[in-house]
């Protein structure tokens, strides 16, 4: 089953040009221009000085924010955590009642949000965010994780791969949907997968651990 092109409610956060921070809004502008930062050219690339020099306020005011370039970045990453579940759930609901095919429209979706929101798949990721997760990241990362793990059930109580561990299922097919969308963002540079169009390659590995449908799921 082919999925249809879906509307990601991420793309409204990091297609904005020429930021302009307006009083009392200067936190969202400056997690606005990290993401584009990031976007174009790498979290290395990231610092609190460059942010208030591009949206033309005083070196020092992202401190009334934000201590560290490492909170921005864990307050991007819960976030991002936020924007992915609702791009999943979209997802899930675009795909009908099918519990197998709203799983792996998830998944699917997953690998989509990396590509079209890059900024804040790689600050949801970054080693040192997760080492220094506050609060709100973590609270983030947990309502996230149980959207997979519930969805995960699901299928598996709709006939995928019944006779298998649960708790396996939702961790293996969890980390086919991170692992290709790190796998793509990691290697986009090396020219590995140039000409490959990565939606359908997605798909296609995703396909290879979900089925499309329950219909399509093989009895164990």
């Amino acid at each position: 089953m082919e999925l249809p092109a879906l509307s990601y409610v991420a793309n409204d956060y990091i297609e904005r040009v020429g930021v302009t921070y307006h009083h009392g809004n200067l936190r969202q502008a400056l997690l606005d221009r990290a993401a584009e930062v990031i976007a174009d050219k790498g979290v290395e690339a990231l610092s609190l000085r460059g942010l208030a020099r591009d949206i033309g306020v005083s070196h020092a005011a992202p401190a009334r924010h934000f201590k560290d370039k490492t909170a921005l970045l864990a307050a991007l990453a819960a976030e991002g955590h936020k924007l992915m579940v609702k791009t999943l759930n979209a997802a899930a609901e675009a795909a009908g009642h099918d519990p197998v095919a709203r799983y792996n429209a998830m998944g699917k979706a997953e690998v989509r949000f990396s590509l079209r929101n890059p900024a804040y798949y790689k600050a949801l990721n970054h080693p040192e965010v997760n080492q220094q997760a506050d609060e709100e990241l973590i609270a983030a990362n947990r309502a996230y994780m149980l959207t997979v793990r519930e969805a995960a059930a699901a299928a598996q109580e709709a006939g995928w791969r019944k006779g298998a561990d649960t708790e396996a299922l939702f961790v293996f097919s969890t980390a086919a949907a991170v692992g290709t969308a790190s796998l793509f963002s990691n290697m986009f540079q090396s020219g590995i997968f140039e000409g490959v169009e990565l939606d359908a390659l997605a798909d296609k590995v995703i396909d290879l651990v979900i089925p499309p449908s329950a219909d399509q799921c093989s009895p164990d």
